[in-house]
């Protein structure tokens, strides 16, 4: 059984409304890659999926309890060919997650491999479990 997804079905609407009627594209294109978010005892991850961009097109930022991903996958229009169908995602985005104050956006670790960015965010010192001495009188 598939699961129904609105948002899949507006956006392939949306698409071939654009076909149909030819409506050029204003600008470089938005779109915001699929992203996983778990926790464990390390951390916080995120993968983000970034198939066909180049590790330095991706740029990190974190600040203020956000943590922001920027990236690029520009079309490069190949000269004398003819296009029949383009369902590759090209263009630019940006995307931004709040961080709850458990972690510590100060050492945010980014890993990017075979187009996959892997971001870990450790938990704050205070909030990790401690052990405490019971002392004996």
């Amino acid at each position: 059984m598939m699961r129904f997804d609105p948002f899949k079905e507006l956006e392939e609407l949306q698409e071939r409304l654009v076909r149909a009627f030819g409506a050029p594209q204003q600008g470089p294109r938005v779109y915001a890659p699929p992203v996983d978010v778990w926790e464990d005892e390390e951390g916080l991850h995120l993968l983000v999926y970034l198939p066909g961009v180049e590790p330095e097109k991706v740029e990190v930022v974190a600040e203020e309890g956000v943590l922001s991903v920027k990236a690029e996958r520009p079309f490069e229009r190949k000269e004398n060919a003819a296009y029949h169908r383009l369902e590759g995602t090209y263009g630019t985005f940006a995307r931004s997650f709040n961080v709850p104050s458990t972690y510590d956006l100060s050492k945010v670790q980014a890993r990017f491999r075979h187009g996959v960015l892997h971001l870990l965010v450790p938990r704050a010192e205070a909030t990790k479990p401690r052990k405490i001495q019971v002392q004996v009188e």
